[in-house]
Parts: structure tokens; sequence; C-alpha cells
């Protein structure tokens, strides 16, 4: 299986890239499409990782779990995200997280002996996509920074109303759906499910949101 130029050119991965350097890319560096069915892992922790991979479709979620098997949801990666080129491109391979496909999903795989190989002849497209690379990368961390300073808040509610108040902020509105069910909220903010149903509740109680399953409305400024 292979994708097309127009399946992808608007994804900042191939942004500045024209279709013949996209497609000379694709056969050179050995790039390919795989897919995944919902709920099967794509890599587990201690394998190794030899691919940059970028979501066609669906959604990853790259998991830490403790040897009680209590998982935590660190980032999750929707369409044109990477995932995999922390371990692909550092100097141990393997990895130390779970990358869950949490719905279907296909994704393309960039081998990293590929992206690393650096010649003197390198053409100009083949520096874009590095360049793109790097700008994904540096997107990513400040995801998980984010995520950082929402779970280094004290309580659960604290943790709610900062994680509400990105979306809020991203979607330019007080209103929006949360990517992540019940479930996958919790472990996402390292909280009980039943300890996030009773908060929500309560902050619904206290004026504070309304929300309607996966759809919220902040009753606060956020934006």
């Amino acid at each position: 299986m292979k994708t097309h130029y127009n399946e992808v050119k608007e994804l900042r991965l191939f942004k500045n890239i024209k279709e013949e350097e996209f497609n000379r890319l694709y056969t050179s560096m050995g790039m390919y499409v795989k897919r995944y069915k919902k709920g099967s892992y794509i890599a587990l922790s201690e394998e190794p990782v030899r691919c940059v991979s970028i979501v066609l479709e669906g959604v990853v979620h790259m998991e830490s779990e403790d040897v009680w098997g209590n998982r935590t949801i660190l980032v999750f990666m929707n369409r044109g995200d990477l995932f995999g080129e922390t371990f692909a491109c550092g100097t141990s391979q393997a990895s130390v997280v779970n990358f869950l496909a949490a719905r279907d999903v296909v994704a393309l795989n960039i081998p990293f002996q590929a992206v690393m190989q650096l010649t003197p002849d390198m053409d100009r497209s083949q520096v874009q996509l590095m360049g793109n690379i790097l700008t994904s990368i540096a997107d990513k961390n400040v995801r998980l920074m984010q995520k950082l300073d929402i779970v280094s808040k004290r309580t659960l509610r604290e943790k709610l109303l900062t994680y509400f108040s990105l979306i809020a902020r991203a979607h330019g509105s007080n209103e929006f759906d949360v990517p992540l069910g019940r479930v996958g909220l919790g472990e996402y903010l390292c909280a009980d499910r039943s300890a996030l149903t009773r908060e929500l509740s309560r902050m619904r109680d206290d004026g504070l949101i309304e929300y309607e399953k996966n759809h919220f409305r902040l009753l606060v400024d956020a934006i």
C-alpha cells in the first residue's frame, strides 16, 4: 500500500515539498504505509523503534505502564503528528513507552537510517523534510510540556481546568469537544475514573462547566 501526494500535501511534514520531490523521497528513503487495528500495539516498551512514523488516519496514544499495569497517556497523536521519532533518532532505539492504536490507524513510516543519512549532495527536498521533522518534534515537545504543567497541579479540579483551558485556547472558544473518553481522560490526567466523574459533576454543580458526554463548555473565561 502506497500513499499519494494529494493525501499528504497539506501535512506540515511535507510543507514546501513538491509532488515530484515527494515521489522521489518516498522511493529513495524506503517509506511505507502500515495499518493497525484499534486496540493493537504499534510498539511496546523495550522494543526497538526503527522508523519515524506519521499518523495519516486514526489516533495513537503514547503510554507508560507501571509494573502493576497502571497506564498513563503521555500524549496522543492525530493526523499529521509524528510518533516514534524520539527513539528512532536517539542513542538507544529501544522504546520506553507503548504506542497504542486508540482507533484504526494508518501510518506512514520513514526508516531511521534514511532520515539520518547526511551526505554532501543532499538535495533541497531532503533538507526540507528534515527541517519539517525537527519542527514537528519541537511542536510535540511543547505538548509534553503542557502535559507536565497539567499533571503538576495539586488537585484534580486544577488539572481539569488547566487542561480545558488549553483546549479552549486552541479552539478559540470556551465550547469544545474533548478528544478522550472518561477512561482515556483519567489516564491522561493520572486520575481514577470514578474520582474524575465525581469531580466533573461537582464542577458542573459549582457553575464552572457544562457538558454532555465529551462536549464541554467552560463557564469561566479561558481565552
